[in-house]
């Protein structure tokens, strides 16, 4: 990743005026904020008042949004932005840990080095050729799914991170090895957006906070 630290009022992602209706049913009106190089952003609300949606209009999967988010006036914003969904992970089960790996960043244009991938499958704790290479992902645990496609989110090195529940499924050590990545990301000038009921991945980030919902 470029070095962005030292543009901290650079903005990575603007939402202006942002309005989403589901089923005829109002989620959010107007919403408007800035996320800035350096920092991290925190969605919060009660259940149903629609943060994972708003991540998905953010990266595009869900349609109304086209006109609303931006980065620097471009719309076309999706090849810098990572998302990590709450409960899936963005795997191909049939395939092994490397060839996902590969897959993902060959997709995007990056290279795919085998040496580097299994280093970082084994500073996640996913080691062995067995595990890296003949274990089809189905057969994984949800941990050891959620460190691989926190390894894709890492190689892939993206501007953006959009995170909804990242710490799903993972021990505490898992935990806090994703906080000093995601605390290093920021420090290097990337930004994030999160959706998390765990406030361990906040302790000392000082995010800033848009509430969805009635308050």
């Amino acid at each position: 990743m470029e070095n962005f630290a030292r543009y901290t009022y650079v903005t990575m992602l603007r939402v202006k005026n942002l309005t989403f209706a589901f089923k005829n049913r109002p989620l959010f009106q107007n919403i408007s904020f800035d996320v800035k190089a350096g920092q991290l952003t925190r969605l919060a609300g009660s259940n149903g008042s629609g943060k994972s949606t708003l991540l998905g209009l953010i990266t595009g999967l869900i349609s109304g949004a086209e006109d609303a988010v931006s980065y620097n006036g471009d719309t076309d914003f999706r090849e810098w932005t990572s998302w990590i969904a709450p409960d899936a992970n963005g795997l191909i089960p049939t395939m092994s840990a490397t060839a996902n790996l590969s897959f993902w960043l060959e997709l995007r244009g990056l290279s795919s080095d085998i040496t580097k991938l299994r280093e970082t499958l084994t500073t996640w704790g996913l080691t062995g050729d067995w595990v890296q290479s003949s274990l089809p992902v189905a057969r994984f645990s949800t941990g050891m799914k959620r460190r691989l496609a926190l390894a894709r989110l890492l190689l892939e090195d993206t501007k953006l991170w959009l995170l909804d529940e990242p710490l799903f499924g993972l021990d505490d050590a898992a935990c806090q090895q994703f906080r000093d990545a995601l605390k290093k990301h920021l420090s290097q000038g990337g930004a994030g957006i999160v959706v998390t009921h765990d406030d361990r991945l906040l302790e000392g980030l000082n995010p800033q906070t848009i509430y969805l919902g009635a308050q």
